[in-house]
């Protein structure tokens, strides 16, 4: 539940314009990328079965050209000893440039499945910025 909350409210907030700005350049977003294969808008990810997990990492852009706390987190979620874990790491930092990094990993469990990984932050002006992709998890082997 506290998950769907956290997705909710990113999606939300992400809608709203309400705080006034604070500083002249307003003008940032929020681009979320990743180097791996593309169909149809929907980034592949092959399952490596001789590692217990399957790692990649995603890339993010905000053109605002100074360090954000970017929040990170996805659809689906992995328990472990009575831990329901996310699939991808919860915060990350763009560099001076604007651009940022994050990993994500999955479990054989969810080969198969189309997982949605949000980001968001808030810029300097009080706008609420979200992105997302959605990744599937293959075993093309």
């Amino acid at each position: 539940m506290k998950r769907l909350f956290l997705i909710l409210s990113l999606l939300v907030i992400g809608c709203s314009d309400s705080l006034s700005p604070t500083s002249e350049n307003c003008d940032c977003s929020l681009d979320i990328t990743s180097d791996l294969p593309q169909t149809d808008d929907v980034y592949e990810l092959e399952y490596n079965s001789s590692l217990a997990q399957t790692y990649s990492v995603l890339s993010c852009q905000t053109e605002c050209g100074w360090s954000q706390h970017i929040q990170w987190d996805s659809d689906y979620q992995y328990e472990i000893e009575g831990q329901w874990i996310s699939l991808v790491n919860p915060a990350s930092m763009t560099d001076e440039y604007g651009e940022g990094n994050v990993v994500f990993a999955v479990w054989e469990e969810f080969i198969g499945h189309t997982i949605t990984i949000y980001g968001g932050y808030t810029d300097d002006c009080g706008h609420h910025l979200v992105d997302s992709v959605k990744v599937k998890v293959v075993d093309n082997e």
